[in-house]
């Protein structure tokens, strides 16, 4: 596949964006509806204290998964960076760099968690009524490991090789499957929540075998080489990936932080009322996400075709697509906040982690209004291979902002300054972006200031 027929450099700026955009969007929507479907299957027939049991253990899977948003983003750039060149050998030893790296990786935390799946869940927050559930939903989650990082890992490859529809097909397809199995082993078979895990696994399993296939039989320009060469590129993609890590780590410290408080002040229902709000902003993340993992292949490869005037209205169209995001989910929450909740709580059997829950969500839907800029920020910093600034914008709003927020808000205001912390994290953030953004030198080479 030759470089102009990926029309990123030389095709309708809308088309482009759009024909990346939209299908990345529609692959994370059905990666996020993974952990939504397993939330609703588990609080209707298994109960809401396992609903709590698999927040208690998302922490640790965001890390596991943010490990390989680092490296896959990372290498993204530079692989897009080396097709812009027309540098394939180079793009294709890194990109089997990046799938060796990653598995190595992932079976490493599949051999820690399963042995020490007790110690570990203990460590997570989970009280004696939690442990009961959490235990068995750790040992069966991380025996997929592997597929989960790599399901993500080649559908970003996948797309920056200039075939996104097959990488959203296969995440779509594994959701669908997810929900089948799901429906198979928690209400036909009785699995509890190690059903829910199961189902899970065996879904990012097929999701990743197919889109293996387009490498295995070099369909595109990336394929698996035995000529890899140094591994400093994996050193320097992890640098260049940094802040994702830190945005995922970050929401991993402050959901354990939320776990923790909520157990401390509220009980288990305060962390059934968190695992709801949670639900939401995760979905949130993943539709601006998937706005912002499209820009690195955009920007990077026009980036190295000097393409600054396409750079400026691609980035134009991703503001405009995130803050319709935010204004559409801030909307719901303003709403229907009701219905939402009562997807994952029963109103009357639940009614403490419910009425806790709405009480969350009044405060928590500001944030909707300021994350999709902040990820276009990070995101943009990223592709210009500017890891700093990333990581600036990445901390600030997953973990600094929210810890001393959480901390410091309850002091003042009770428990509401416990729900104000992450919407006023996000909003001081996005000021932060900002500043950046208008102060940065290679920006304002490709904005035109």
């Amino acid at each position: 596949m030759k470089y102009d027929e990926l029309e990123i450099v030389s095709g309708s700026i809308y088309k482009t964006y759009f024909k990346f955009t939209f299908p990345n969007m529609i692959g994370l929507i059905a990666m996020s509806s993974v952990s939504l479907v397993d939330g609703y299957f588990v609080s209707r027939y298994v109960s809401s204290v396992a609903l709590a049991a698999v927040n208690i253990i998302i922490p640790l899977i965001t890390v596991v998964f943010g490990i390989s948003i680092m490296l896959t983003i990372g290498v993204a750039v530079l692989i897009g960076k080396y097709l812009g060149e027309r540098k394939e050998y180079k793009a294709a030893a890194v990109f089997t760099k990046v799938i060796i790296t990653i598995t190595v990786m992932s079976l490493f935390f599949t051999a820690y968690c399963f042995i020490f799946s007790e110690n570990v869940s203990r460590l997570l927050g989970a009280n004696d009524e939690i442990m009961v559930y959490a235990v068995p939903y750790l040992k069966m989650v991380s025996i997929f490991f592997l597929f989960q990082s790599l399901e993500y890992c080649l559908s970003v490859m996948i797309r920056t090789d200039g075939n996104p529809y097959l990488a959203s097909t296969a995440v779509l397809f594994g959701a669908v499957l997810n929900f089948i199995l799901d429906y198979i082993f928690i209400v036909h078979m009785n699995m509890g929540i190690s059903g829910a895990a199961l189902g899970t696994g065996l879904s990012f399993m097929a999701s990743t075998f197919l889109i293996l296939l387009h490498f295995f039989f070099k369909k595109g320009r990336l394929y698996l080489t035995c000529r890899i060469g140094k591994w400093k590129e994996i050193i320097y993609a992890s640098y260049n990936g940094s802040s994702e890590l830190l945005s995922e780590a970050s929401v991993a410290v402050v959901a354990y932080l939320f776990n923790n408080i909520m157990v401390q002040r509220l009980g288990t229902y305060g962390v059934e009322a968190f695992t709801v709000i949670n639900y939401a902003l995760w979905a949130a993340n993943m539709l601006c996400y998937a706005v912002g993992d499209s820009l690195v292949p955009l920007i990077s490869i026009n980036f190295g075709a000097l393409k600054y005037t396409r750079i400026q209205k691609i980035i134009s169209l991703s503001r405009i697509s995130v803050i319709f995001i935010g204004l559409f989910v801030f909307a719901l929450f303003t709403f229907i906040p009701e219905k939402i909740i009562a997807t994952f709580l029963n109103p009357v059997s639940d009614k403490d982690a419910f009425d806790t829950a709405l009480i969350f969500a009044d405060y928590v839907k500001y944030a909707f209004l300021f994350i999709g800029l902040n990820i276009i920020f990070s995101s943009s910093f990223t592709a210009f291979q500017k890891p700093l600034h990333s990581v600036a914008v990445a901390v600030s709003r997953g973990l600094m902002l929210p810890v001393a927020f959480i901390l410091i808000m309850p002091l003042f205001l009770g428990e509401k300054g416990i729900y104000a912390a992450v919407p006023l994290a996000e909003a001081v953030t996005t000021i932060l972006g900002f500043i950046l953004w208008r102060n940065t030198l290679v920006i304002k080479q490709v904005m035109g200031r």
